[in-house]
């Protein structure tokens, strides 16, 4: 990323991507070079892919230590969305403004 000499280039960062023993330090890593965040209510477990519920307030302090400018998508992807967004939604805009 620091050899690109572009206001242009930049990284997609989405949360879903770190399927690691580290996902949040690999995101805090690429933090600083995001042009758009999508954020996922759940993350993958690198050795079982098991799914478990994302720490947002992690995030979004992470993304707040990077200085992030942009848009953050919630990008929700389980079976009761109409309960489960507006809870994720909340939730996000509480950290997004402490």
């Amino acid at each position: 990323m620091k050899e690109v000499k572009s206001d242009w280039f930049g990284v997609n960062l989405d949360s879903g991507n770190f399927i690691s023993d580290d996902p949040y330090g690999e995101f805090e890593r690429c933090a600083p070079f995001a042009v758009n965040v999508q954020l996922k209510t759940d993350m993958k477990t690198p050795k079982k892919g098991e799914k478990v519920p994302a720490d947002i307030a992690r995030f979004a302090e992470m993304l707040k230590k990077a200085n992030y400018r942009g848009n953050v998508v919630l990008e929700y992807e389980e079976e009761t969305p109409y309960q489960d967004i507006p809870l994720a939604l909340k939730k996000l805009r509480r950290e997004a403004i402490s």
